[in-house]
């Protein structure tokens, strides 16, 4: 296994009272390696939420222990932040803070900016988590509401 690609979303559902979490991890091929939807309880920053994404990625990237690694998302300040190693003071500049300290366990890795409709199989996983309690997560077989999604980017130029 060269490398594996985890996209990562994180959507605020304000009129429910909570997040979601969505990452979908992938091989260099695009075939589908794992996934989880998470459910948060509360109300953040849509960068709050995302960076946590961000980092639920990383920590489902490190059960599989591969040296490389791509990191993508649809928030340009979360993934700009994460490409310069850069933090703050803000609610979610602790949470970099933690991903910078896990992202020292790979030999390589990038993070790259990717549109909403480059991200649709994260996003549906964070969607997901409106039916889910708490978390749900796959191993090698994606859910069946994400095949069609799986199926579209692997099709895509």
């Amino acid at each position: 296994m060269g490398f594996l690609k985890a996209n990562f979303d994180g959507p605020v559902f304000s009129e429910y009272g909570y997040s979601g979490v969505g990452v979908v991890v992938r091989d260099e091929r695009g075939n589908f390696v794992a996934g989880t939807s998470h459910k948060i309880s509360g109300i953040f920053s849509p960068e709050v939420i995302e960076a946590y994404a961000a980092r639920t990625a990383i920590s489902l990237l490190l059960q599989w222990k591969v040296p490389n690694i791509i990191l993508e998302g649809d928030s340009l300040k979360i993934v700009s932040m994460l490409k310069l190693m850069e933090s703050d003071d803000s609610a979610y500049g602790v949470l970099l803070d933690d991903i910078f300290v896990r992202l020292q366990n790979f030999a390589a890795w990038e993070a790259n900016w990717v549109p909403r409709k480059a991200n649709v199989p994260a996003h549906l996983l964070a969607r997901n988590a409106r039916s889910i309690l708490d978390i749900c997560s796959w191993s090698y077989s994606p859910p069946s509401f994400l095949l069609s999604a799986i199926s579209a980017d692997l099709s895509s130029p």
